[in-house]
């Protein structure tokens, strides 16, 4: 087995390195080749990162029967979820240790996945590292980014070789979702003729089963075709990429009442959809309904259809007290839905619930994995859940 690192040069050097059954600790999966295939179409949820509330069969019971057929998990490290002690979890090579804990609710969320037939797409872009290069933590390095870009990188690199190595015969972990928000500049400017590859070429070394999904580059918008970030597709040598972009349009709309004060005030309440909005709040007012939707989407599509190739949005979604939440689902969806694009809604059951479908608009909020209540955004979600016809079996 080789073990791969990441130098600063953008070379990849080969080591080699012995796994007794290619994991060390937790839970072993068989090496016996079990090949992947896309289902037919796949509709589901965002679940966030692995909380332990994900553990709780509960979870997975509720998922099943609304005939959800995938959850996106958001992969992250122990400090990020405020694990502490893991002393007691099941071992694991000294270069994971950080996911320790993680790495543990993720074989119970597998066996709880597999049970209620139901697949896992990880999304490993919250390696070690990510806090020194995400806006959204506020504490992204202002000097020696680059450096800092680069060691993030290696990390979730490193992070999915082995994930590869443990999961290449698993088929309830279907897919990995690679850095799905890219926005700082150097992994922006190289998204395409290094960053990207070099993902593909280490991780397939490990593992040639398991599917990717790639953005088009700067955060995840579906900035694809001619002339756009991405105008081609990636080299795969087996041939399983799908590609994908986060949908918030318009973001403005979505993350109404988000943030602090001052960004509360530039996206305030009562922005009603469809409607005149704005996509940022530093742009200008536009008529936003299905239309202008489909044409924000369009580029995708167009590539989609070009390439032949599989899309799936790994996340979308309206913050719960938006006024016409349940009509820009609805109409999200049904774009969805006519151009065969697979999708996760964010979010059931993540962390805070701001996005819960399950929680009434005007729950006072907080942390609440099920609000128990059957709103307008889940009755839209459960209309298309009930075209599921392809589960993990």
């Amino acid at each position: 087995m080789k073990k791969n690192t990441y130098g600063s040069s953008g070379k990849w050097h080969f080591g080699l390195t012995i796994m007794a059954a290619c994991i060390i600790g937790s839970v072993a999966y068989s090496s016996n080749a079990v090949e992947k295939v896309w289902p037919g179409r796949l509709r589901g949820f965002c679940v966030g990162s692995p909380r332990e509330h994900m553990t709780d069969e509960k979870i997975f019971q509720r998922l099943a029967a609304w005939r959800v057929n995938v959850i996106t998990v958001n992969f992250t490290y122990d400090k990020r979820v405020k694990i502490k002690n893991t002393s007691n979890l099941p071992e694991v090579p000294p270069e994971m240790e950080p996911y320790r804990g993680m790495l543990d609710r993720l074989d119970k969320m597998v066996a709880l996945a597999k049970k209620y037939k139901i697949f896992i797409i990880l999304a490993g872009g919250g390696a070690v590292g990510n806090d020194k290069i995400n806006v959204a933590t506020s504490r992204t390095l202002k000097t020696q980014l680059e450096k800092a870009e680069r060691t993030y990188l290696k990390n979730v690199i490193d992070l999915h070789l082995y994930l590869g190595r443990k999961y290449a015969n698993e088929p309830t972990i279907l897919a990995y979702n690679f850095i799905s928000e890219p926005h700082t500049p150097w992994i922006v400017k190289n998204w395409r003729t290094e960053v990207v590859p070099s993902f593909i070429k280490a991780v397939r070394s490990v593992d040639e089963n398991t599917y990717f999904i790639f953005s088009a580059g700067l955060w995840g918008f579906p900035d694809f075709g001619k002339g756009r970030r991405l105008s081609v597709p990636f080299k795969d040598p087996v041939n399983k990429t799908l590609y994908g972009w986060h949908d918030y349009s318009p973001h403005n709309y979505t993350h109404q009442g988000i943030g602090n004060k001052a960004k509360r005030a530039t996206r305030p309440r009562g922005q009603v959809y469809p409607g005149k909005l704005k996509m940022f709040s530093n742009g200008s007012l536009k008529l936003w309904n299905r239309a202008a939707m489909e044409q924000y989407m369009q580029p995708a599509i167009d590539f989609m259809k070009k390439y032949k190739v599989k899309m799936f949005v790994g996340e979308f979604g309206v913050v719960r007290w938006a006024p016409g939440a349940d009509k820009w689902l609805e109409d999200k969806i049904s774009i969805f839905e006519e151009n065969g694009i697979n999708w996760a809604c964010h979010n059931y059951a993540g962390g805070w619930d701001g996005w819960n479908v399950t929680v009434r608009p005007d729950a006072k909020g907080g942390n609440v994995a099920d609000g128990n209540i059957d709103t307008p955004r889940l009755k839209v979600l459960k209309k298309y859940f009930a075209k599921n016809k392809t589960f993990n079996k």
